[in-house]
């Protein structure tokens, strides 16, 4: 939080976080303050206040949210607003990681520091093309506090701050051993974690300090159906919900015309033997269960569906098993010349489920014979042994008989920095070498093979004109029953596949700071910073062969094997043009290997016209380097649903995003315009208004519009550069994009950051903050999607944090209201919802998403200065997230907003052993 000028010397001294704090605090009155740097700024200050807003969440916060992990923390921060993806995202093209997305503009738009320098990004690309660092990486037990920065900062540090930038700053020093633990329980699942930090060495007496941190967490897997939200698909109590227990989940039968010499239709219980499910329905009884809207079964009154409750295929939030060790020592080699070096390690180990495998292929180097439209449609034939079925059937959708798809991700993370901090010709200079690196392997089990089940199966090499894979004598699959199968049959057509991605940063750089009393403007000497940062970044994505030439069925895929040098040159001056008026001037250079230049400055101008009141405004340019997936030669494929304007018909089809090595940067302007008001050491609030145009943003075409652009003349529609249609049925088989810099964001809103301290004499201490971001305006491409799920990332209007603490002796205790407004529903259109007075509540189309609040309470008792225990309850009230299927008709709720868990019960101990 921005602080006046009378700020107290122990915040300094919690700011500075080296090792003179505790000199600092024991010496108030004689010793002169530390400088310090805070985010935002290259300077170092005696005054812990700058320019910019800046919102600081203390380790002592963090403990009082009662949360595990940082990834936990930082998701009920109100400026983190929409875009923010976690491990619910099971069908994520980046699973097991968890990002920030401040301003809801996306991970991509967020800079993430770690003691104020980058580190190297997770090795697989959100959305196929957002690069991040993975929080889950960082070992909450190394944090001492995490700065938030809410105004663009690429003047000060490069790439990728056009949103803001957390910088989570980690212990500098320990001296002693502190054990530590938590455990919890949510929903019948638990988590436990258990943290041990142990120094040596005295900066002050000794000139050294060695310390290592230690942090242990594993969390059991925890399935959708296991949710009080999620414990069935059946959401006809929702305004306009539907029963999602079916669909193509379980399969969807359509009888084809009998002939003399296959009269018969499928029997019912050999359509329940096929995918495995409990009940098959036709389109009325479908329409009556609420699986399908009556307008949606035209078209399909002939067809069967399958009920089945996906629910239980899909993981709510994965199982995980973390490990991080974060080692740092410091030695003084002189008054004026300090050395550190730090190292950090984790590995984490994440399960988790989804859903059956189904018929469908991608491939990196897509072709008409590799890509054929294999088993839209599986086509059951007579005579077959173990199989007497009759043509007059056809399937599409997931063999429920054969499991799920499930996966194992491991993460690696290395991190390694050897620096210097000295004075030199009354210079502060700080210099490093460093180096991190993120290894992701993910292996993806029971996957269907497509040479496999075609040889299972009975696939022909070349299927009849308008007839898809009809099985012949040769199958060795029973479809009559599944359950029969041996392993060996299974294992003909199940595989796993592997997928690796190693993600490097290599970096060395320096930057000095001073005050020049050469010169001097009327508020004091001007101060000055420069620096310069050469950087290598690397990122290869390696899929498995088998993958890359499409013989996976229900498997997107990505490749990238890119790098690039970056060199940047920056200067900062802070100038005293007053004793009241203060302003900052800051320019960067960047120079890309691969795009090109960049120059970003800013202003930002502070008056202070007394010491409990003042006012600050900043404008800047920022820019984002296009990331390697973007720019290199990279190939993203994925299954997406198109309507063919051949016959108007919605179809599943796989896609192609292509890297593009002609993009430019995105470019962005921002600036942010702010008052503080703090008349008492107490009493603290902020207000700032901001604004942010971001130009240039890389996307793709969609692939409606490249599908409607290829057939300009109606039907018969041609296959093109960008289409390729299959030869025989001439169904669409691929649609081929690349990045561009196609889009444009602009928002702008308010935030308030509010702090009221009541100290009493015989009450202990009252503290009540609240924080507040309200989000006037959010456009992508000049389309308002402020309060709505309708862009590229749901944005709420407003979200909102209140709590109260309360210390009173040996307790501390907290109360924490979380407030995020309500949607418009324009994710889906009103057709997809039921409608009527038949089913649904209602039957009314939800034009709303309501608002969602959750209450969490803290307690702690502190048996000695050394010995702590306490307990805390997240989500008290036990509340679900909204109904939301037009965010996702998977989960059917807003993963990227709420956590789907309801009340969690967590216990904690602390013991310093000093």
């Amino acid at each position: 939080m921005f602080r006046l000028k009378h700020v107290n010397r122990a915040v300094l001294a919690l700011c500075a976080g080296g090792f003179a704090a505790g000199a600092v605090a024991q010496q108030q009155q004689t010793q002169t303050l530390q400088r310090v740097e805070i985010t935002g700024s290259n300077i170092k200050r005696i005054n812990a206040e700058t320019v910019a807003p800046v919102q600081i969440v203390t380790r002592e916060q963090i403990e009082r949210s009662g949360q595990p992990t940082i990834a936990d923390v930082l998701r009920n921060i109100p400026a983190n607003t929409g875009g923010s993806f976690g491990e619910s995202f099971s069908n994520s093209f980046a699973p097991g990681a968890a990002g920030i997305s401040l301003r809801g503009l996306g991970q991509k738009s967020t800079l993430v520091l770690l003691n104020g320098r980058r580190t190297a990004g997770y090795g697989f690309a959100q959305n196929l093309q957002d690069t991040f660092v993975d929080l889950n990486s960082i070992p909450a037990a190394a944090v001492e506090r995490v700065e938030i920065l809410k105004d663009g900062a690429s003047a000060i540090y490069g790439s990728d701050a056009i949103a803001g930038v957390v910088n989570i700053i980690l212990r500098k020093d320990y001296k002693g051993l502190e054990v530590g633990g938590t455990a919890g329980r949510s929903e019948g699942k638990s988590d436990y974690r258990f943290t041990l930090t142990g120094g040596l060495g005295d900066l002050g007496a000794d000139k050294y300090n060695v310390f290592a941190s230690l942090d242990y967490y594993k969390r059991d897997e925890l399935l959708l159906s296991d949710t009080k939200f999620g414990a069935s698909r059946d959401f006809r109590g929702e305004a306009g919900g539907r029963n999602f227990q079916s669909l193509t989940a379980g399969g969807v039968w359509a009888p084809l015309a009998p002939t003399a010499t296959n009269p018969n239709a499928l029997s019912t219980t050999q359509r329940q033997a096929i995918a495995g499910c409990a009940t098959p329905y036709s389109a009325a009884q479908a329409v009556s269960a609420g699986l399908l809207a009556a307008t949606s079964a035209l078209n399909r009154t002939t067809n069967s569906f399958c009920f089945f409750d996906q629910n239980r295929q899909i993981s709510a939030l994965p199982g995980t098993e973390r490990l991080g060790v974060l080692s740092r020592g410091t030695y003084e080699l002189s008054p004026a010349a300090t050395l550190y070096a730090e190292v950090g390690l984790s590995h984490t180990v994440t399960d988790q489920t989804f859903t059956s495998p189904f018929f469908q292929t991608t491939a990196l180097q897509p072709t008409a014979a590799g890509l054929r439209p294999f088993s839209y449609n599986i086509r059951f034939a007579p005579g077959v042994a173990g199989n007497p079925y009759a043509t007059n059937a056809v399937f599409q959708g997931s063999l429920i008989s054969v499991g799920t798809r499930d996966a194992e991700i491991t993460s690696d993370s290395a991190r390694g920095i050897l620096g210097a901090k000295y004075t030199v010709a009354g210079w502060d200079l700080d210099s490093a070498l460093g180096y991190s690196r993120t290894e992701v392997g993910q292996t993806n089990a029971n996957r269907l093979s497509k040479a496999g089940v075609s040889a299972a199966f009975g696939v022909p090499s070349t299927p009849p004109p308008g007839v898809a894979f009809p099985i012949s004598l040769s199958s060795t699959y029973n479809l009559n029953n599944p359950a029969a199968n041996s392993a060996a049959v299974l294992s003909s057509i199940l595989v796993s596949v592997p997928r690796k991605s190693t993600s490097e940063l290599t970096f060395v750089d320096t930057k000095a700071s001073t005050e020049l009393s050469s010169l001097t403007l009327p508020g004091g000497p001007v101060g000055l910073a420069v620096g310069a940062e050469f950087r290598r970044e690397k990122l290869n994505d390696s899929p498995d062969l088998k993958a890359q030439g499409g013989d996976i069925l229900g498997q997107g895929i990505t490749a990238t094997n890119g790098s690039r040098t970056n060199t940047a040159l920056y200067t900062e001056l802070a100038l005293p043009i007053t004793k009241q008026i203060e302003g900052q001037l800051a320019a960067r250079f960047d120079h890309y290997s691969d795009y090109g230049n960049s120059t970003t400055p800013k202003v930002g101008l502070k008056y202070t016209p007394n010491d409990m009141i003042a006012f600050r405004a900043n404008w800047g340019k920022g820019f984002r380097a296009p990331t390697l997936p973007e720019i290199s030669p990279s190939v993203a494929t994925f299954f997406t649903q198109v309507t063919d304007p051949q016959d108007g018909i919605i179809k599943s089809i796989s896609g192609v995003y292509a890297g593009n090595p002609q993009l430019k940067a995105e470019k962005s302007t921002s600036a942010t315009i702010g008052i503080v008001l703090e008349p008492n050491k107490n009493f603290n609030i902020s207000i700032d208004l901001y604004k942010i145009d971001w130009r240039n943003v890389v996307a793709s075409p969609s692939f409606q519009d490249i599908l409607d652009a290829s057939c300009p003349s109606g039907p018969p529609c041609p296959s093109t550069s960008q289409v390729l249609r299959d030869a025989g049925s001439n169904d669409i088989v691929t649609v081929f994009s690349q990045y561009q810099n196609l889009a444009s964001r602009k928002t702008n809103g308010l935030d308030i950051d509010a702090r009221f301290t009541l100290p009493t004499a015989t009450l202990g201490k009252f503290t009540t903050r609240a924080n507040v971001t309200y989000i006037n305006s959010f456009k992508e491409d000049g389309v308002e999607y402020v309060s709505s799920n309708g862009g590229s990332n749901t944005i709420p209007r407003v979200k909102a944090s209140l709590s109260q603490d309360w210390d009173y002796g040996s307790w501390a205790l907290s109360g924490r209201l979380n407030y995020t407004h309500g949607w418009r529903q324009d994710g889906l259109p009103a057709s997809y919802f039921t409608q009527g007075g038949a089913v649904g509540q209602n039957g009314v189309y939800p034009e709303f998403t309501p608002s969602y609040t959750t209450l969490d309470l803290f307690v702690r008792y502190s048996f000695t200065s050394k010995a702590t225990l306490s307990a805390s309850l997240i989500n008290a009230l036990n509340k679900t997230p909204p109904y939301d299927p037009g965010f996702s008709t998977t989960t059917l709720y807003d993963f990227s907003q709420f956590d789907v868990r309801g009340r969690q019960l967590r216990v904690a101990f602390n013991y310093k052993f000093r």
